[in-house]
């Protein structure tokens, strides 16, 4: 699970430089945007972009440590039970 937030926070720190070279490089003036403007468009790229980048992560270790493999097959035995006209309850 350290692997996650280690793997988020590089993501987040990337996408922060390349806003910052952007930016230094008077990539925002063309958006016409105030200051709070472009700190608010920043913040939601980054916010956005790191949410995105630990979902996946998490879809990744979920899929990895097999979590959710118990909620599957007992998803799968209810399934059946009523397929076969038995209890939904064991």
């Amino acid at each position: 699970m350290r692997w996650v937030v280690s793997f988020v926070i590089a993501s987040v720190g990337g996408l922060a430089i390349l806003l910052l070279v952007i930016w230094a490089l008077n990539g925002f003036h063309g958006l016409g945007l105030g200051l709070n403007g472009t700190i608010a468009v920043v913040l939601g790229v980054l916010f956005t972009g790191g949410l995105g980048v630990a979902l996946m992560a998490l879809i990744f270790y979920s899929d990895r440590s097999h979590a959710d493999e118990e909620a599957y097959r007992a998803a799968r035995d209810v399934g059946r039970r009523r397929k076969d006209g038995g209890a939904d309850r064991p």
